[in-house]
């Protein structure tokens, strides 16, 4: 995260989309609660943590976070334990995370943002394999698209009548240990910057994040 947000003052890009996931909810999870160091401190510390990481951003013109389905777990927390509450259930993500403090615009888990031709949301479909997550949701979505969700960095290129099309998976930002959830898993490292032309089209660059402490953006090699 500090190799990022060093890079990140650097760039000095017009936007930042947190794309999901970015807080993990786990001690309200339905998951069995059994990775002590990630539940006891509760959400109090990711509010902390999440706080302090928008923060970082202050200085970029336009900030989104769009949600994921971990983001989402307070939803259904809320919704699962206590529906008699009904309106008075008014607890939610963006509110209890002050997400307008800090000048970002939230998107609910399951819907998206454009940036030109480009769709960006969190995504909801896991395949087995590198890039067949990111082709399922072009199949699903028929445009371009980047997800995060499956912690597995891929790209995949298609061609139809419109003209080309790229949809992609763009990896992780968290322990790559499982986080309790599974034993060594296959998710990779990584972040993109995108760019945005005129008439919206775009290009994506994937920076995979090596050894955790370097990779590269151009002929440049960017370390901690």
């Amino acid at each position: 995260m500090n190799l990022i947000l060093k890079f990140a003052k650097w760039l000095k890009p017009n936007g930042i989309v947190l794309n999901g996931d970015i807080v993990d909810c786990f001690s309200i999870s339905s998951h069995r609660v059994d990775a002590e160091e990630l539940t006891k401190s509760g959400l109090n510390s990711e509010i902390d943590l999440a706080s302090w990481l928008m923060s970082q951003f202050s200085k970029v013109p336009e900030r989104y976070w769009i949600g994921g389905n971990h983001e989402d777990r307070l939803y259904r927390y809320v919704t699962d334990r206590a529906p008699q509450l009904g309106r008075v259930a008014t607890i939610t993500f963006p509110k209890l995370f002050d997400l307008e403090k800090y000048g970002f615009k939230w998107t609910p888990y399951g819907e998206y943002i454009t940036l030109g031709k480009l769709m960006v949301t969190h995504g909801e479909i896991v395949r087995k394999h590198s890039a067949y997550s990111a082709k399922a949701h072009f199949d699903k979505y028929g445009n371009s698209v980047l997800i995060g969700h499956t912690h597995r960095m891929g790209w995949y290129a298609h061609t139809n009548i419109s003209g080309p099309h790229g949809a992609w998976e763009n990896g992780c930002l968290c322990r790559l240990d499982g986080l309790g959830y599974t034993h060594h898993p296959d998710w990779q490292h990584c972040f993109a910057v995108v760019h945005v032309g005129p008439g919206g089209y775009f290009n994506v660059q994937q920076m995979p994040i090596l050894d955790r402490k370097m990779f590269f953006y151009g002929k440049d090699v960017w370390t901690i």
